[in-house]
């Protein structure tokens, strides 16, 4: 099956990260969501898996910059700054020899949209 990263089309991504109590929503403000990455605070992968999935969308739109991170009121300033770094850029390791590349360095800040059906 594949994914909702090779359902999009173009070169015209605009990719969001919203930042729920309960998970990471990485969509496409036109295309819909890309991915949820539900969050557990017991087992806090979740940031590892966003920048994974951050480094999947910068192959297949090597030339885009710009995000946006959507944040509910109440997320913690350290969870929006852990995100944006995922964002941003990643680093690999080639033996001793460490490469830190961009990823999507231009990173818009807003208020996450209201759930439907949350008061």
């Amino acid at each position: 099956p594949g994914s909702a990263l090779d359902q999009l089309k173009g070169n015209d991504l605009q990719l969001e990260v919203v930042i729920r109590k309960d998970a990471y929503e990485v969509g496409d403000r036109i295309g819909g969501l890309i991915q949820r990455i539900p969050r557990d605070a017991a087992a806090p992968q979740d940031v590892k898996n966003l920048a994974a999935l951050m480094v999947q969308v910068k192959l297949k739109f090597p030339d885009k910059q710009e995000a946006t991170v959507l944040a509910e009121p109440d997320t913690p300033y350290d969870q929006i700054v852990q995100v944006m770094d995922a964002m941003r850029s990643t680093v690999t390791r080639n033996g001793t020899a460490v490469q830190r590349s961009d990823l999507f360095p231009n990173i818009a800040i807003g208020d996450a949209p209201v759930r439907k059906g949350a008061a």
